[in-house]
């Protein structure tokens, strides 16, 4: 079986699996609005053994779900249902706790791209992505140690 089938099975989803196993990899929120793609981000990031706490599809709920669930990573699109976008989102779960994030956006390369790399995201992947480009920044964003402000400003020996 392919490391990138997105069947149910390599999901995890059957073979007797039990949600209340103990979480190998992140915990991470996936913040989509279309369904199938949101279904597909699921999918590929359980079968890279992340530990997918929850399934936002509007800026609103993803900020309410990120207090609520605590997640290291934030897999999030741009262009949401609700009154704000993921960018937005992004600010404000950012403001509010060390979070990581992967954008997946068909606005990659969009005007949006300024604002996504002002919030220093671990990625920004174009739609259609590749579960390999997925893996891959998860896999980043696992291993980058998060800066803390007051890291950024200290000098050098303290």
């Amino acid at each position: 079986m392919s490391p990138f089938d997105r069947s149910p099975t390599s999901a995890g989803a059957e073979k007797g699996t039990d949600d209340k196993a103990a979480p190998l990899g992140p915990r991470v929120l996936v913040v989509e609005d279309q369904a199938l793609i949101a279904l597909a981000l699921v999918a590929d990031l359980r079968a890279m053994g992340c530990d997918v706490v929850g399934r936002a599809g509007s800026g609103e709920a993803a900020v309410e779900m990120a207090r609520q669930f605590s997640p290291e990573i934030v897999v999030m699109d741009i262009h949401l249902t609700g009154r704000i976008d993921g960018i937005e989102a992004a600010t404000r779960i950012k403001a509010e706790r060390p979070t990581r994030f992967v954008f997946v956006t068909a606005y990659a390369e969009g005007p949006e791209r300024k604002r996504m790399e002002a919030l220093g995201p671990v990625a920004i992947l174009a739609k259609p992505y590749h579960p390999s480009e997925l893996n891959l920044a998860v896999n980043v964003a696992t291993r980058r140690r998060m800066r803390r402000p007051w890291q950024a400003t200290a000098a050098p020996g303290e």
